[in-house]
Parts: C-alpha cells; sequence; structure tokens
C-alpha cells in the first residue's frame, strides 16, 4: 500500500489500481475529520461507502467535488452518520443528473432505509408518490454465506465487494441476531473495512483466515464508555501483533489524539483526504 496526496478534486476514476480516498474519518459527531464515509476507485468505477450527514458539505467545500458525480452508493447501515446525507444525494440525482442512483444494498437493509429513514422526505414529489425504486436501482448482492454471519457478494465494475454482517448496536449482549442491521465491507478479497462493529475477534479471524486480508481499517472507539457499539482502542489492542501490524484506526475522536497506535504495534490513524492505493 502506498499514499497519494489530493490535488485539486477527487479523481472518481484510475489506471484501474484499486484506491480508497476517506471523506471523512471521524466519530458521529466529529466536525473537524468529518464522519467515516470513503470512496472505492478502480478503473472507470467508484462505489461511495456511506453518505453521512456531513458528506455532501465535505465533497463540495472541502475536496471540490460535487455530490451529482456519484453515481454508486453502498451504506452499511442506518445511522445518521453514514446515511444522513442519503436524501441529498437521491434528490440531487433525481432533480439534477434525471438519473437513478445505483445503490448496492441487501433487501433487508433496502427496506429498513426507505421505510425508517428516507420515506419521510421522499416519497412526496410533484411527479406523485415515490418509492426507493423512483429514486434507486437497487445492485442486489447475492448471499454466499449464512452461518457463522451472513456474508452477501457482488461486482461493481472492476471492484468486488463482500458484505459481511457485523455486530453493532445489539438488544442482547454479543449477540449478532439481536443487532441492528450492520454490515463490513471487504474489497478485491485483501481490503478489510470493518464498517461499525463491536469488538468481535472471531469474525475478524475468520476473515483473516479465510481471504488474503493485507490492509484493514478498523473503527475505533477511544471514549472508553461505548464498548456495546464500537470496538473499543483497549480491546483492539490485545490483538495479535500480525493483526495489528496490518489495521489502521478509523471512527475516531478528538481522544484519539492521546494515544499513539503505532506505539502499541498498529499502522497508525487513517487519514482522511489522502489516496490508500494498492
Amino acid at each position: 500500500m502506498i499514499t497519494k496526496p489530493f490535488d485539486s478534486k477527487i479523481e472518481l476514476t484510475n489506471d484501474g489500481k484499486l484506491s480508497l480516498f476517506f471523506i471523512g474519518t471521524g466519530s458521529a459527531f466529529s466536525k473537524i475529520n468529518f464522519q467515516t464515509n470513503l470512496l472505492i476507485i478502480k478503473g472507470d468505477t467508484h462505489v461511495l461507502v456511506d453518505c453521512g450527514s456531513l458528506c455532501p458539505y465535505a465533497l463540495e467545500t472541502s475536496y471540490n467535488t460535487r455530490l451529482s458525480q456519484i453515481k454508486n452508493l453502498l451504506p452499511t447501515h442506518p445511522h445518521a452518520d453514514h446515511i444522513g446525507g442519503v436524501e441529498e444525494l437521491a434528490l440531487t440525482a433525481y432533480y439534477v443528473n434525471k438519473h437513478k442512483l445505483n445503490v448496492v444494498i441487501t433487501d433487508e437493509l433496502k427496506k429498513k432505509l426507505w421505510n425508517e429513514t428516507l420515506k419521510g422526505g421522499c416519497q412526496f414529489s410533484e411527479n406523485g408518490k415515490m418509492t426507493f425504486d423512483s429514486y434507486f436501482n437497487q445492485l442486489k448482492p447475492v448471499r454466499i454465506l449464512k452461518k457463522p454471519f451472513e456474508m452477501f457478494e457482488i461486482n461493481v465494475g472492476p471492484i468486488n465487494l463482500k458484505l459481511f454482517r457485523t455486530r453493532h448496536v445489539t438488544t442482547r449482549q454479543n449477540s449478532l441476531k439481536n443487532s441492528m442491521v450492520s454490515y463490513g465491507v471487504l474489497i478485491d478479497n485483501t481490503v478489510l473495512f470493518s464498517g461499525d462493529t463491536q469488538f468481535n475477534k472471531e469474525q475478524l479471524e475468520w476473515l483473516l483466515n479465510k481471504y488474503p486480508i493485507d490492509t484493514i481499517f478498523h473503527d475505533c472507539d477511544f471514549s472508553g464508555y461505548s464498548e456495546g457499539v464500537h470496538a473499543s482502542y483497549k480491546q483492539l489492542k490485545t490483538l495479535d501483533a500480525a493483526i495489528k501490524s496490518k489495521m489502521l484506526l478509523v471512527h475516531y475522536n478528538s481522544v484519539a489524539e492521546k494515544h499513539s497506535p503505532i506505539d502499541d504495534g498498529f499502522q497508525g490513524f487513517t487519514k482522511p483526504g489522502i489516496y490508500y492505493e494498492f
């Protein structure tokens, strides 16, 4: 992996290499590092993974990139820092670009995203009553695994994506079944983005044993009080050295500045506004 600095606007195409660009790397309420939303870019294809409430603002003010340029979206779960900007994205595609936005989404999350988040603001228009399919083309991934957790797969152009169910906010401790619908993403079998997840060593080791993963972008909470929602720094430090050496931490708050992940065996912090190229 190498890094490349941002120039004048985000490159939504490249020469065919896999590239990740983090629009933000912050936790839900971060204003400095924005929220953890990222672009996957490969060849002539891009996929925006999550579009939080600050994402449209960050794209245009910090990266000179119009929201209307986004063609493909993958929402990981229905928290506002991950889907709060999707309504604007949908309306921009519909009224400005006059085409539907492609969305990589399972049927389960599609139903929740529309009925519990988007429907209130998007169902009525001058063209009549609207539905999810009025604004979006569903790119439906195929389920390839049921146990020990659900996993889905889809190719978007040259990008292979595997979505795996994560244990995020749960109504019962350590229960995947009783957690909100939330997914991590495996990209081209080699780059792992955890999405939002509790500490789940067993799942992480299972993925590492099955796929040739060489880089992990893992969410990390430094506050010390939300282990029921996110993996904490204290928990991640208990991982084997070989795993930590592949890991960059993301979804962090200002408390993170008091820590030195490199000294604890990690690759370091994920940085916003640069390209990670593979």
